[in-house]
């Protein structure tokens, strides 16, 4: 009886994969739940998407005694961005499944849907820096309680909903220590990390700690800030190499992402001491 060879390409099954990485991919993003995901795009034709806004009407000002109150016309506007792709491929060889470390298969299923996940967080990030709120700290602040709470006034709620901070692992530390000091061990940020293994809340705000902002930069956003338009669900496709006997594996995804609510995201900017 003939014994057939086993090739990597009997071992990957794409639409399987690209299937596995579009169900993964929402959970993959750390900032995609604080946008607003439309998938209504999906088998449209064209490259541009036009998304109407609200005009942020600016800062409150002092009234004096018995002096009217500036009304403001509230105001939309429309902002025109295009769908981009985002790709990533990897190259496998048969000895490498067959006899090598590990599950490669898995590793490059894993490693592209970080890939992806990664440049969508990344230009999330580039959208929120054009957010036009925005507060700076005197010069030698910190990211501490009392610069999150101001932050937060510049919302203007009574109501602040909820709301992520999103900060550097070193800002962030900083305004943990800050928070240990005010209200010990009964505060959310020093007991959510037991409970649940993240970072925790403070001032009603989610702390995500991330290394893609810089040390003095952070954000406070309210979920909707964003919008994230998918165009299409991650493709995936493979192509054998017969002469050097591997397999390459390509992955990209269509999507678009801006500030969809000026109102909804601060920029807090740490100053350095003079």
């Amino acid at each position: 009886m003939t014994v057939g060879t086993t090739e990597l390409t009997n071992m990957i099954n794409p639409q399987v994969m690209a299937d596995m990485i579009s169900a993964q991919l929402p959970n993959a993003l750390r900032f995609a739940p604080l946008a607003n995901v439309d998938s209504t795009l999906v088998g449209r034709p064209g490259d541009t998407i036009t998304a109407p806004r609200f005009n942020y009407i600016g800062d409150a000002k002092d009234v004096a005694e018995g002096a009217p109150i500036d009304l403001e016309l509230l105001t939309t506007a429309s902002e025109q961005f295009s769908i981009k792709k985002a790709g990533k491929g990897v190259e496998i060889t048969d000895e490498s499944i067959l006899s090598g470390y590990g599950d490669p298969k898995s590793e490059a299923q894993k490693q592209i849907l970080m890939s992806i996940a990664n440049k969508v967080d990344n230009d999330a990030l580039v959208a929120l820096a054009t957010t036009p709120l925005a507060h700076a700290t005197a010069a030698g602040g910190s990211l501490n309680i009392a610069t999150v709470d101001t932050a937060q006034q510049i919302f203007g709620d009574e109501e602040l909903g909820e709301m992520v901070l999103i900060a550097h692992p070193k800002d962030a530390a900083i305004l943990r220590e800050d928070a240990a000091g005010q209200w010990a061990r009964a505060t959310e940020l020093g007991d959510t990390i037991i409970k649940t293994g993240t970072f925790g809340e403070v001032l009603g705000a989610q702390v995500v700690r991330s290394n893609k902002l810089a040390v003095g930069t952070a954000y406070l956003v309210k979920q909707g800030a964003l919008g994230l338009y998918m165009k299409r669900a991650v493709d995936l496709e493979t192509d054998r190499d017969i002469v050097t006997k591997t397999t390459v594996l390509t992955a990209d995804q269509h999507y678009g992402v801006h500030l969809a609510d000026d109102s909804k995201a601060v920029k807090i900017t740490i100053t350095p001491a003079v």
